[in-house]
Protein backbone atom coordinates (compact mmCIF):
# COMPACT_ATOMS: atom_id res chain seq x y z
CA UNK A 1 0.00 0.00 0.00
CA UNK A 2 1.45 3.56 -1.42
CA UNK A 3 1.41 5.86 1.83
CA UNK A 4 2.78 9.70 2.08
CA UNK A 5 5.65 11.36 3.38
CA UNK A 6 5.00 14.85 4.93
CA UNK A 7 8.78 15.37 5.89
CA UNK A 8 9.73 16.24 2.49
CA UNK A 9 7.79 17.54 -0.42
CA UNK A 10 9.68 17.49 -3.33
CA UNK A 11 8.98 14.55 -4.85
CA UNK A 12 5.13 14.52 -3.12
CA UNK A 13 3.78 14.82 -7.11
CA UNK A 14 5.38 11.61 -8.01
CA UNK A 15 3.99 9.90 -4.62
CA UNK A 16 0.57 10.92 -5.58
CA UNK A 17 0.53 9.71 -9.01
CA UNK A 18 1.39 6.09 -7.81
CA UNK A 19 -1.39 6.11 -5.53
CA UNK A 20 -3.93 7.16 -8.99
CA UNK A 21 -4.00 11.09 -8.69
CA UNK A 22 -5.07 12.02 -12.04
CA UNK A 23 -2.77 13.74 -14.18
CA UNK A 24 -5.11 16.93 -14.96
CA UNK A 25 -4.94 17.52 -10.87
CA UNK A 26 -1.70 17.40 -10.90
CA UNK A 27 -1.04 20.06 -13.25
CA UNK A 28 -3.49 22.18 -11.67
CA UNK A 29 -2.50 26.17 -11.22
CA UNK A 30 -3.67 26.09 -7.46
CA UNK A 31 -2.45 22.43 -6.45
CA UNK A 32 0.86 23.41 -8.11
CA UNK A 33 0.86 27.07 -6.58
CA UNK A 34 0.96 25.37 -2.59
CA UNK A 35 2.82 22.28 -3.29
CA UNK A 36 5.33 25.06 -4.53
CA UNK A 37 4.87 26.69 -1.00
CA UNK A 38 5.59 23.36 0.47
CA UNK A 39 8.74 22.30 -1.02
CA UNK A 40 10.20 25.69 -0.17
CA UNK A 41 8.65 26.23 3.38
CA UNK A 42 7.87 22.81 4.19
CA UNK A 43 6.07 22.10 7.91
CA UNK A 44 6.60 23.98 10.68
CA UNK A 45 9.92 23.11 12.96
CA UNK A 46 9.30 22.71 16.95
CA UNK A 47 11.15 26.58 16.82
CA UNK A 48 8.51 28.01 15.17
CA UNK A 49 6.97 30.66 17.26
CA UNK A 50 3.61 29.79 16.00
CA UNK A 51 3.54 25.90 16.61
CA UNK A 52 6.10 25.76 19.33
CA UNK A 53 3.44 23.61 21.56
CA UNK A 54 2.35 21.41 18.92
CA UNK A 55 3.76 18.15 18.64
CA UNK A 56 4.41 18.28 14.70
CA UNK A 57 7.53 16.04 14.82
CA UNK A 58 6.19 13.55 15.83
CA UNK A 59 2.68 13.86 13.45
CA UNK A 60 5.24 14.62 10.37
CA UNK A 61 7.39 11.35 11.22
CA UNK A 62 4.58 8.90 10.30
CA UNK A 63 3.78 7.40 6.78
CA UNK A 64 0.25 8.49 6.21
CA UNK A 65 -2.12 6.62 3.79
CA UNK A 66 -4.12 8.72 2.35
CA UNK A 67 -8.03 9.09 2.68
CA UNK A 68 -10.13 6.26 1.39
CA UNK A 69 -13.94 5.10 1.20
CA UNK A 70 -14.75 2.22 3.52
CA UNK A 71 -17.28 -0.39 2.96
CA UNK A 72 -19.39 0.30 6.28
CA UNK A 73 -22.50 1.91 6.38
CA UNK A 74 -22.84 4.61 8.80
CA UNK A 75 -26.44 6.38 10.81
CA UNK A 76 -25.94 9.46 12.06
CA UNK A 77 -28.33 8.22 15.28
CA UNK A 78 -24.93 6.51 16.00
CA UNK A 79 -23.35 9.52 17.14
CA UNK A 80 -23.43 11.98 19.96
CA UNK A 81 -24.38 15.01 19.72
CA UNK A 82 -27.59 13.61 17.60
CA UNK A 83 -30.32 15.66 17.01
CA UNK A 84 -33.17 14.03 14.66
CA UNK A 85 -34.36 17.01 13.17
CA UNK A 86 -31.32 17.93 11.93
CA UNK A 87 -30.53 18.03 8.10
CA UNK A 88 -27.68 15.74 8.40
CA UNK A 89 -24.22 15.09 6.02
CA UNK A 90 -22.53 12.22 6.95
CA UNK A 91 -18.86 12.11 5.97
CA UNK A 92 -16.44 9.46 6.35
CA UNK A 93 -12.65 10.08 5.81
CA UNK A 94 -13.94 13.29 4.14
CA UNK A 95 -16.18 12.14 1.65
CA UNK A 96 -19.96 12.53 1.78
CA UNK A 97 -21.69 9.40 1.28
CA UNK A 98 -25.66 10.41 1.64
CA UNK A 99 -26.24 13.49 -0.51
CA UNK A 100 -28.83 11.32 -2.76
CA UNK A 101 -30.42 10.61 0.06
CA UNK A 102 -31.01 14.63 1.62
CA UNK A 103 -34.56 15.70 0.22
CA UNK A 104 -34.52 18.71 -1.90
CA UNK A 105 -34.68 21.98 0.35
CA UNK A 106 -35.75 25.16 -0.87
CA UNK A 107 -32.99 27.81 -0.83
CA UNK A 108 -30.43 25.35 -0.01
CA UNK A 109 -28.02 23.72 -2.05
CA UNK A 110 -25.29 20.41 -1.22
CA UNK A 111 -23.19 19.00 -3.64
CA UNK A 112 -19.32 17.65 -4.30
CA UNK A 113 -17.30 20.29 -6.71
CA UNK A 114 -14.16 20.67 -7.95
CA UNK A 115 -11.74 22.83 -6.06
CA UNK A 116 -11.37 26.30 -7.93
CA UNK A 117 -9.85 28.91 -5.53
CA UNK A 118 -6.29 29.22 -4.41
CA UNK A 119 -4.83 29.07 -0.98
CA UNK A 120 -4.90 32.55 0.93
CA UNK A 121 -3.18 31.37 3.93
CA UNK A 122 0.29 32.36 4.66
CA UNK A 123 2.50 29.16 3.99
CA UNK A 124 5.13 30.43 6.64
CA UNK A 125 2.66 30.57 9.58
CA UNK A 126 0.00 27.81 8.58
CA UNK A 127 0.92 25.69 6.30
CA UNK A 128 -1.77 23.30 6.68
CA UNK A 129 -4.55 24.36 4.34
CA UNK A 130 -1.75 24.19 1.50
CA UNK A 131 -1.40 20.24 2.86
CA UNK A 132 -5.08 19.95 2.36
CA UNK A 133 -4.90 21.69 -0.97
CA UNK A 134 -2.66 19.23 -2.26
CA UNK A 135 -4.52 15.81 -1.19
CA UNK A 136 -7.84 17.19 -1.68
CA UNK A 137 -9.40 18.31 -5.01
CA UNK A 138 -12.97 18.48 -4.38
CA UNK A 139 -14.57 20.06 -1.73
CA UNK A 140 -18.55 19.62 0.03
CA UNK A 141 -20.29 23.02 -1.44
CA UNK A 142 -23.18 24.23 1.13
CA UNK A 143 -24.98 27.01 -0.53
CA UNK A 144 -28.14 29.05 1.27
CA UNK A 145 -30.24 31.25 -0.50
CA UNK A 146 -32.83 34.00 1.13
CA UNK A 147 -35.10 31.30 0.02
CA UNK A 148 -33.95 29.16 3.51
CA UNK A 149 -36.26 29.93 6.13
CA UNK A 150 -35.51 26.53 8.23
CA UNK A 151 -34.39 27.07 11.56
CA UNK A 152 -33.20 23.50 11.64
CA UNK A 153 -29.36 23.00 11.81
CA UNK A 154 -27.36 21.08 8.83
CA UNK A 155 -25.42 19.03 10.77
CA UNK A 156 -21.98 17.56 9.01
CA UNK A 157 -21.01 14.47 10.65
CA UNK A 158 -17.20 13.73 10.17
CA UNK A 159 -16.53 10.16 10.86
CA UNK A 160 -13.30 8.76 10.47
CA UNK A 161 -12.79 5.00 9.98
CA UNK A 162 -9.78 3.01 9.14
CA UNK A 163 -10.00 -0.65 8.03
CA UNK A 164 -6.01 -0.43 7.36
CA UNK A 165 -3.57 -0.81 10.14
CA UNK A 166 -1.89 2.21 9.30
CA UNK A 167 -2.46 5.61 10.05
CA UNK A 168 -4.56 7.55 7.17
CA UNK A 169 -4.31 10.85 6.52
CA UNK A 170 -7.95 12.81 6.05
CA UNK A 171 -8.27 15.88 4.43
CA UNK A 172 -12.08 17.40 4.42
CA UNK A 173 -12.82 20.38 3.12
CA UNK A 174 -15.93 22.85 3.00
CA UNK A 175 -16.99 25.74 1.05
CA UNK A 176 -19.82 27.55 2.72
CA UNK A 177 -21.27 30.36 1.31
CA UNK A 178 -24.68 32.35 2.58
CA UNK A 179 -26.47 34.58 -0.73
CA UNK A 180 -27.36 38.11 0.86
CA UNK A 181 -30.05 37.98 4.11
CA UNK A 182 -29.62 34.05 4.23
CA UNK A 183 -29.67 33.00 7.44
CA UNK A 184 -28.11 29.41 8.68
CA UNK A 185 -26.52 27.32 11.40
CA UNK A 186 -24.14 24.84 10.74
CA UNK A 187 -22.95 22.08 13.32
CA UNK A 188 -19.51 20.18 12.10
CA UNK A 189 -19.13 17.47 14.95
CA UNK A 190 -15.82 14.77 14.20
CA UNK A 191 -16.17 11.24 15.61
CA UNK A 192 -13.54 8.26 15.59
CA UNK A 193 -15.10 4.96 14.56
CA UNK A 194 -12.46 2.62 16.39
CA UNK A 195 -9.31 4.61 15.29
CA UNK A 196 -6.41 4.80 16.84
CA UNK A 197 -3.96 6.51 14.37
CA UNK A 198 -5.07 9.39 11.92
CA UNK A 199 -4.18 12.94 11.16
CA UNK A 200 -7.27 15.16 10.07
CA UNK A 201 -6.30 18.16 8.44
CA UNK A 202 -9.38 19.96 7.58
CA UNK A 203 -10.23 22.92 5.41
CA UNK A 204 -13.09 25.05 5.78
CA UNK A 205 -13.97 28.75 4.17
CA UNK A 206 -16.98 30.89 4.96
CA UNK A 207 -18.45 33.50 2.65
CA UNK A 208 -20.87 35.66 4.18
CA UNK A 209 -23.01 38.36 1.77
CA UNK A 210 -24.47 41.39 2.46
CA UNK A 211 -27.21 40.98 5.73
CA UNK A 212 -26.90 36.95 6.11
CA UNK A 213 -26.28 35.31 8.64
CA UNK A 214 -24.32 31.71 9.85
CA UNK A 215 -24.22 30.42 13.64
CA UNK A 216 -21.08 27.55 13.00
CA UNK A 217 -20.72 25.80 15.70
CA UNK A 218 -17.28 23.39 15.83
CA UNK A 219 -17.53 20.10 17.85
CA UNK A 220 -14.01 18.36 18.43
CA UNK A 221 -15.44 15.25 21.38
CA UNK A 222 -13.96 12.12 22.11
CA UNK A 223 -11.49 12.06 19.23
CA UNK A 224 -8.78 10.16 21.99
CA UNK A 225 -5.38 9.52 19.98
CA UNK A 226 -6.52 11.40 16.54
CA UNK A 227 -4.99 14.37 15.98
CA UNK A 228 -6.65 17.13 14.70
CA UNK A 229 -5.78 20.33 12.52
CA UNK A 230 -8.41 22.31 11.63
CA UNK A 231 -8.58 25.81 9.69
CA UNK A 232 -11.75 27.93 9.07
CA UNK A 233 -11.49 31.49 7.42
CA UNK A 234 -14.89 33.66 6.83
CA UNK A 235 -15.19 36.51 4.68
CA UNK A 236 -17.71 39.06 6.15
CA UNK A 237 -19.24 41.64 4.00
CA UNK A 238 -21.68 44.31 5.26
CA UNK A 239 -24.42 43.84 7.63
CA UNK A 240 -23.39 40.11 7.71
CA UNK A 241 -22.80 38.40 10.69
CA UNK A 242 -20.89 35.02 11.20
CA UNK A 243 -20.40 33.26 14.49
CA UNK A 244 -18.24 30.83 15.07
CA UNK A 245 -18.58 28.68 18.41
CA UNK A 246 -15.54 25.47 18.67
CA UNK A 247 -16.09 23.41 21.28
CA UNK A 248 -13.41 20.68 22.38
CA UNK A 249 -13.42 17.67 25.31
CA UNK A 250 -11.60 14.59 25.54
CA UNK A 251 -9.10 14.97 22.53
CA UNK A 252 -5.70 14.30 23.06
CA UNK A 253 -4.06 16.57 20.45
CA UNK A 254 -6.24 19.15 18.62
CA UNK A 255 -5.02 22.80 16.80
CA UNK A 256 -7.47 24.95 15.55
CA UNK A 257 -6.55 27.87 13.10
CA UNK A 258 -10.07 30.18 13.06
CA UNK A 259 -9.68 33.49 11.63
CA UNK A 260 -12.39 36.10 10.12
CA UNK A 261 -11.74 39.12 7.50
CA UNK A 262 -14.45 41.66 7.91
CA UNK A 263 -14.47 43.71 4.52
CA UNK A 264 -17.58 46.11 4.66
CA UNK A 265 -19.24 48.36 6.86
CA UNK A 266 -21.53 47.11 9.73
CA UNK A 267 -19.85 43.64 9.18
CA UNK A 268 -19.87 41.12 12.44
CA UNK A 269 -17.73 38.05 13.29
CA UNK A 270 -17.87 36.49 16.78
CA UNK A 271 -15.80 33.47 18.22
CA UNK A 272 -16.67 31.65 21.19
CA UNK A 273 -14.93 28.74 22.88
CA UNK A 274 -15.00 25.95 25.51
CA UNK A 275 -12.19 24.09 26.24
CA UNK A 276 -11.98 20.93 28.63
CA UNK A 277 -8.85 19.00 29.09
CA UNK A 278 -7.66 16.04 31.18
CA UNK A 279 -5.03 13.56 30.92
CA UNK A 280 -1.92 14.47 28.49
CA UNK A 281 -4.39 16.34 25.95
CA UNK A 282 -2.58 19.69 24.30
CA UNK A 283 -5.40 21.78 22.77
CA UNK A 284 -3.77 24.43 20.63
CA UNK A 285 -6.16 27.36 19.35
CA UNK A 286 -5.27 29.97 17.24
CA UNK A 287 -7.07 33.16 16.01
CA UNK A 288 -7.43 36.43 14.16
CA UNK A 289 -9.54 38.56 13.61
CA UNK A 290 -8.83 41.24 10.86
CA UNK A 291 -11.19 44.54 10.54
CA UNK A 292 -10.72 45.69 7.01
CA UNK A 293 -13.54 48.27 6.92
CA UNK A 294 -15.04 51.12 9.73
CA UNK A 295 -18.11 50.68 11.54
CA UNK A 296 -17.81 46.95 12.01
CA UNK A 297 -17.68 44.34 15.62
CA UNK A 298 -15.89 41.47 16.62
CA UNK A 299 -16.34 39.52 20.12
CA UNK A 300 -14.04 36.84 21.13
CA UNK A 301 -14.44 34.53 24.52
CA UNK A 302 -12.52 31.48 25.12
CA UNK A 303 -12.73 29.36 28.65
CA UNK A 304 -10.35 26.84 29.32
CA UNK A 305 -11.26 24.06 31.92
CA UNK A 306 -7.93 22.23 32.83
CA UNK A 307 -7.16 18.96 35.28
CA UNK A 308 -4.41 16.64 35.38
CA UNK A 309 -1.45 16.92 33.03
CA UNK A 310 -3.26 18.81 30.18
CA UNK A 311 -1.78 21.84 28.07
CA UNK A 312 -4.10 24.57 26.40
CA UNK A 313 -2.73 27.20 24.08
CA UNK A 314 -4.53 30.55 22.97
CA UNK A 315 -3.17 32.56 20.73
CA UNK A 316 -5.57 35.58 19.58
CA UNK A 317 -4.78 38.84 17.62
CA UNK A 318 -6.78 41.17 16.21
CA UNK A 319 -5.68 43.64 13.56
CA UNK A 320 -7.63 46.77 13.44
CA UNK A 321 -6.33 48.27 9.72
CA UNK A 322 -6.04 52.10 9.26
CA UNK A 323 -9.55 52.81 7.02
CA UNK A 324 -11.18 50.21 10.42
CA UNK A 325 -12.17 53.56 12.02
CA UNK A 326 -15.48 53.11 14.45
CA UNK A 327 -14.10 49.56 15.06
CA UNK A 328 -15.86 47.59 17.97
CA UNK A 329 -13.31 44.80 19.06
CA UNK A 330 -13.07 42.82 22.35
CA UNK A 331 -11.18 39.71 22.65
CA UNK A 332 -10.68 37.79 26.49
CA UNK A 333 -9.60 34.73 27.55
CA UNK A 334 -10.47 33.02 31.27
CA UNK A 335 -9.01 29.65 32.22
CA UNK A 336 -9.70 27.57 35.37
CA UNK A 337 -6.87 24.84 36.31
CA UNK A 338 -8.04 22.17 38.15
CA UNK A 339 -4.82 20.80 39.16
CA UNK A 340 -1.49 21.92 39.74
CA UNK A 341 0.54 20.39 36.57
CA UNK A 342 -2.12 21.90 33.98
CA UNK A 343 -1.06 24.12 32.45
CA UNK A 344 -2.36 27.48 29.98
CA UNK A 345 -0.03 29.60 27.30
CA UNK A 346 -1.93 32.38 26.37
CA UNK A 347 -1.21 35.67 24.16
CA UNK A 348 -3.88 38.38 23.54
CA UNK A 349 -3.11 40.71 21.20
CA UNK A 350 -4.30 43.70 19.50
CA UNK A 351 -2.54 45.58 16.96
CA UNK A 352 -4.30 48.75 15.87
CA UNK A 353 -3.81 51.18 12.94
CA UNK A 354 -7.06 53.43 13.26
CA UNK A 355 -7.34 55.92 16.12
CA UNK A 356 -11.26 55.94 16.35
CA UNK A 357 -11.67 52.57 17.94
CA UNK A 358 -12.98 50.78 21.26
CA UNK A 359 -10.67 47.56 21.66
CA UNK A 360 -10.01 45.72 24.49
CA UNK A 361 -8.37 42.71 25.04
CA UNK A 362 -7.17 40.52 27.88
CA UNK A 363 -6.61 36.69 29.97
CA UNK A 364 -7.30 35.77 33.37
CA UNK A 365 -6.18 31.93 34.97
CA UNK A 366 -7.02 31.00 38.08
CA UNK A 367 -8.08 27.93 40.54
CA UNK A 368 -11.29 27.35 41.98
CA UNK A 369 -12.88 29.07 44.58
CA UNK A 370 -12.15 27.24 47.64
CA UNK A 371 -14.34 29.46 49.53
CA UNK A 372 -17.70 28.76 47.26
CA UNK A 373 -16.33 25.16 46.86
CA UNK A 374 -16.11 24.91 50.98
CA UNK A 375 -19.74 26.78 51.21
CA UNK A 376 -20.99 23.98 48.65
CA UNK A 377 -19.19 20.94 50.67
CA UNK A 378 -21.16 22.79 53.88
CA UNK A 379 -24.77 21.42 52.18
CA UNK A 380 -24.24 18.01 51.76
CA UNK A 381 -22.62 18.11 48.21
CA UNK A 382 -19.82 15.92 47.32
CA UNK A 383 -16.75 17.68 46.32
CA UNK A 384 -16.51 16.19 42.83
CA UNK A 385 -20.26 17.39 42.32
CA UNK A 386 -19.28 20.66 43.76
CA UNK A 387 -16.18 20.92 41.28
CA UNK A 388 -18.68 20.21 38.44
CA UNK A 389 -21.21 22.65 39.50
CA UNK A 390 -18.72 25.82 39.28
CA UNK A 391 -17.48 24.44 36.09
CA UNK A 392 -20.37 24.46 34.33
CA UNK A 393 -21.21 27.89 36.54
CA UNK A 394 -17.97 29.02 34.64
CA UNK A 395 -18.55 27.88 31.19
CA UNK A 396 -22.04 28.87 30.88
CA UNK A 397 -21.49 32.05 29.64
CA UNK A 398 -19.88 30.83 26.58
CA UNK A 399 -23.46 27.63 26.28
CA UNK A 400 -25.03 30.49 26.38
CA UNK A 401 -24.36 31.91 22.82
CA UNK A 402 -25.19 28.90 21.53
CA UNK A 403 -28.47 29.52 19.34
CA UNK A 404 -29.66 25.94 19.21
CA UNK A 405 -31.90 25.22 22.08
CA UNK A 406 -31.14 21.12 21.52
CA UNK A 407 -27.42 21.94 21.51
CA UNK A 408 -27.76 24.21 24.54
CA UNK A 409 -29.35 21.34 26.77
CA UNK A 410 -26.50 18.61 25.33
CA UNK A 411 -23.42 20.92 26.91
CA UNK A 412 -25.49 22.33 29.22
CA UNK A 413 -26.02 18.34 30.84
CA UNK A 414 -22.34 18.42 32.27
CA UNK A 415 -21.30 16.80 29.05
CA UNK A 416 -17.85 18.38 28.79
CA UNK A 417 -17.04 18.79 32.42
CA UNK A 418 -18.23 14.93 33.74
CA UNK A 419 -15.57 13.78 36.49
CA UNK A 420 -12.90 16.92 35.94
CA UNK A 421 -11.07 17.60 38.86
CA UNK A 422 -11.97 14.24 40.85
Amino acid sequence: MNTLDLSTFHAFKEQLHEIGISESELNDSHFNSSLCYLQEYGLPLPKHEEWKYFPLTKIVQKKYVQEFKVSKTFQASSFVPYFPDAIHIIMVNGYPINLNDISSIPGLEINIQKRKNAVIDDPTKNPFPHLNRIVSFEELYVRFTEEYKSDIPVHILHIISNETENPILVSPTISINLQSNAKALIIESFHADDVQDALINSSVTIVAEEGSTLHHVIIEQDLGTIAQVYNCHSTVYSHAIVQDHVIVSDSNTVRNTITGSLLDKQATYNIYGVVSGDKKSLIDNHTIVDHIAPHCESNELFKHVLSDNSTAVFNGKIYVQKDAQKTNAYQSNRTLLLSPTATINTKPQLEIFADDVKCSHGATTGSVDEEALNYLRSRGISRSVALNLLTEAFIGEVIQYLSYEPLKDHFEGNALLKNKGQ
